[in-house]
C-alpha cells in the first residue's frame, strides 16, 4: 500500500508545483484526495516545516 505522504515527498523533492498539480499527479498515481483536504494537508506540512510554501503558491521540499 502506498503512503500519500510519501508520494507527496517524493513530488516535492522532484520539483516546484501548485496544489492543482500535485493532485493531478498524485491522481496518476492512484490516489484520489480533494483540493480542500489537499491544501489543508500541504499547510500542515508547512507549519511542521518540511515542506516550503513560495510567493507563488507552489510547494517545494526545499525551506527558502
Amino acid at each position: 500500500m502506498k503512503s500519500i505522504d510519501l508520494e507527496i515527498s517524493k513530488l516535492l523533492d522532484a520539483g516546484k508545483y501548485t496544489p492543482s498539480e500535485i493532485q493531478d499527479l498524485l491522481e496518476k498515481q492512484g490516489f484520489k484526495i480533494s483540493m480542500k483536504k489537499l491544501a489543508n494537508h500541504l499547510n500542515k506540512l508547512v507549519a511542521i516545516g518540511v515542506v516550503g510554501k513560495h510567493s507563488d503558491d507552489t510547494f517545494t521540499s526545499q525551506l527558502n
